[in-house]
């Protein structure tokens, strides 16, 4: 412990990984945090994961599940637009969740407790909400609408249905309503263990 080695791979790579620089190696538990997120094949993940648990050895994971995080038309005052183009921004936001080709938002805690559960692993899930005070910086809302990235940012999730003029009129108005705002921040946490074993300890 005083001395750890330290190996990074991908999921998919992992096996191979360990069998060339770590032979023999056990896991009495494998812990992640976030771990699954990006992970395009869940299912793929909790395969592998499971093949290097030993019998009596644990998984612990704490998954943030993005499709049930904060929307942030649920920020504005419900005087910050006009009915009709509110009503469309709740829909365009609903849109970007309900994505199937997204990989990050195209799976729920269901589809984590079912990857695992077809592994054979006894397993235990609770999903907490958990909630955050957040600070609204000119940095976050510059995220939100911008035009460049290496996945599409909020405003251009959002463009797949609302005109440019909306657009423009969205970003005066969060920038009006929540630019150095302090907002509680609703999200939802996975918590999955699971092990080799019918009997939890």
């Amino acid at each position: 412990m005083m001395r750890p080695v330290i190996l990074t791979a991908p999921i998919p790579q992992l096996s191979e990984v360990l069998a060339a620089l770590a032979v023999n190696v056990q896991f009495d538990c494998i812990m992640g945090r976030n771990a699954l997120m990006s992970e395009p094949n869940k299912l793929q993940a909790a395969q592998i994961l499971a093949q290097l648990i030993p019998l009596g050895g644990k998984l612990v994971l704490a998954e943030t599940v993005p499709r049930y995080t904060q929307r942030l038309y649920r920020l504005l005052p419900a005087n910050a637009l006009n009915k009709k183009l509110y009503e469309r921004l709740v829909d365009a936001e609903e849109a970007m969740y309900a994505n199937q080709s997204d990989t990050m938002l195209n799976w729920d805690a269901d589809d984590l407790r079912d990857a695992f559960a077809s592994t054979g692993l006894a397993l235990e899930m609770v999903v907490e909400q958990n909630s955050t005070q957040m600070h609204i910086s000119s940095a976050f809302l510059e995220r939100l609408f911008a035009t460049k990235g290496t996945r599409p940012s909020y405003v251009q999730r959002l463009g797949e249905n609302l005109t440019l003029k909306e657009l423009e009129r969205l970003k005066v108005t969060f920038t009006q309503y929540l630019l150095n705002q302090t907002i509680d921040w609703q999200s939802a946490i996975a918590f999955l263990k699971a092990q080799q074993s019918f009997n939890f300890k």
